[in-house]
């Protein structure tokens, strides 16, 4: 009995055995065909790189460039970013743009993004102005740009897509690979450096990095472009009076007192006036002890006294010598050490900033405390002085010393503003009280963020890479909206700016 139970058991055993056989092998046959159909079409696009030429699909590749041109004839609107990690729609994708002279490289290009699902190459320029003109047309996300072409090299051509197209971050692609060619890139804006030949898999992640580094960048501008809208339409409106070109504006921060944070403000303010309507020049007039690489976080590789060669002062070297910032400012920093100040005198001061406003729609000057020659040079050029100071009795007290040192040197009282920063710090004096004793009827003011002052002065990020939804950073562009009205800038030709 015992023998018939053991052998019931066993063939049970065997059966279950058979029919899990069974149905794994019918399992197999099912997935099989589309895991090769996948893995088929995986290959297709990873087994080209820059620089092959395309060995078949050309009836396809003709169909994508006529769609590509029909495109590319009409004006888009700027694209909304997208989310990373969802699945994207038709018109939220990566919109990339390549800019190569060489059209094998431009198609090869192509065709390593043509099976991404969120990427989309929205055109092709045969040369740097080119790819400028199509920047600022197009507005893509992602410029893969090559550094050797006729006409305008990438180089150039990065420096001109931050100032007219800060929308789109370059990625430089270059057989040259060695580290002059990349500081080059990183020093002229680019985001990134992506050396001749490289594979799908490298030039993807790249495109992907660099995007999501400029998401926050994306977002903003859209949200500007929002803002903006309802006050073009208003201009746009019939009978109304079109405004005059007027001079470039240049804007300096000031304080006498140390330590109140003029440099963070003049960087951030410059940031905001670029956002609202660009083309905005930087310049360290701190010449000793500047701080705006720091707070900019850039490395000064080129500044202000690579200008003065021999005891003199070679003004046309002055676009070659700015540098150009992620927030599409270009920087003119202070000399890496404080003995190199010296070789800049308040003339050469003057004609460098005559310089900067032949080339730029506004110039925003960070200043010493001490009121030096140079300081005071750089006071008469100004269309509007702002004044920083703290709730704090010491700068208080010197802010009252300059404003009656201002009267006497006859600089205008319409000028000058007030901007009382870190203005709600607890224990400080009421900003009432402090109008009051400097006899002005109202101020700027700025409220204190300790996370932001904690990333301004050691991490070197600015308010808007921090955070631009902060209270502080919505401050500073307050400022920046009520200032530009009284700087009478034309807005007709600030239009090509986005």
């Amino acid at each position: 009995m015992g023998n018939l139970i053991l052998l019931a058991l066993i063939l049970l055993v065997v059966a279950l055995a058979v029919v899990g056989l069974l149905l794994f092998l019918r399992r197999r046959r099912t997935t099989t065909p589309a895991n090769e159909a996948t893995s088929s079409k995986k290959t297709r696009s990873t087994t080209a790189s820059a620089g092959e030429k395309p060995q078949g699909g050309k009836s396809t590749n003709q169909s994508r460039a006529a769609a590509q041109s029909a495109k590319n004839e009409a004006s888009p609107a700027r694209p909304a970013p997208i989310a990373l990690g969802s699945e994207p729609s038709s018109d939220e994708r990566i919109r990339i743009l390549i800019v190569d002279d060489n059209l094998g490289t431009r198609e090869n290009v192509s065709r390593l993004l043509y099976f991404e699902k969120d990427l989309e190459v929205i055109g092709q320029a045969v040369n740097g102005r080119h790819g400028v003109e199509m920047a600022v047309e197009l507005k893509p996300h992602i410029v893969l740009m090559d550094i050797n072409m006729p006409d305008m090299d990438g180089i150039t051509a990065t420096r001109e897509m931050a100032v007219q197209a800060p929308y789109s971050q370059v990625i430089i692609m270059s057989v040259q690979s060695d580290q002059h060619y990349m500081k080059r890139a990183m020093a002229a804006g680019a985001r990134d450096f992506q050396p001749k030949p490289f594979t799908s898999e490298e030039l993807v992640g790249c495109i992907r990095r660099v995007y999501t580094v400029g998401l926050p960048s994306y977002q903003q501008l859209e949200a500007l472009d929002h803002v903006k809208t309802p006050t073009k339409e208003t201009r746009a409106a019939p009978g109304a009076s079109a405004p005059t070109k007027t001079s470039t504006p240049v804007v300096v921060v000031y304080s006498p007192k140390g330590g109140v944070g003029t440099s963070a403000v003049a960087a951030n303010l410059a940031i905001a006036f670029h956002q609202e309507r660009g083309g905005v020049a930087l310049l360290d007039g701190d010449l000793q002890f500047g701080d705006i690489s720091v707070h900019l976080n850039t490395r000064p590789d080129r500044t202000i006294s690579d200008l003065i060669h021999e005891g003199k002062l070679e003004i046309d070297l002055v676009n070659e010598i700015l540098m150009a910032h992620s927030s599409g400012l270009k920087l003119l920093l202070a000399p890496p050490q404080p003995q190199l100040a010296d070789m800049v005198t308040p003339a050469m001061m003057k004609d460098v900033i005559t310089s900067l406003k032949n080339d730029f729609k506004m110039v925003v000057v960070d200043t010493h405390h001490h009121l030096n020659d140079m300081t005071l040079t750089i006071l008469e050029l100004a269309d509007v002085i702002l004044v920083v100071t703290t709730p704090e009795l010491p700068a208080i007290k010197s802010v009252k010393l300059f404003l009656e040192l201002a009267e006497q040197l006859n600089l205008p009282a319409d000028r000058i503003k007030i901007v009382v920063n870190r203005a709600n710090i607890p224990g400080g004096v009421k900003v009432e009280k402090l109008e009051q004793v400097l006899n002005v009827p109202e101020s700027f003011r700025i409220p204190y963020d300790s996370k932001l002052h904690f990333a301004l002065n050691n991490r070197g990020l600015s308010i808007y890479q921090q955070d631009a939804g902060a209270p502080s950073a919505r401050a500073l562009a307050d400022i920046a909206r009520t200032l530009l009205p009284s700087l009478s800038v034309s807005d007709t030709e600030l239009e090509t700016v986005s």
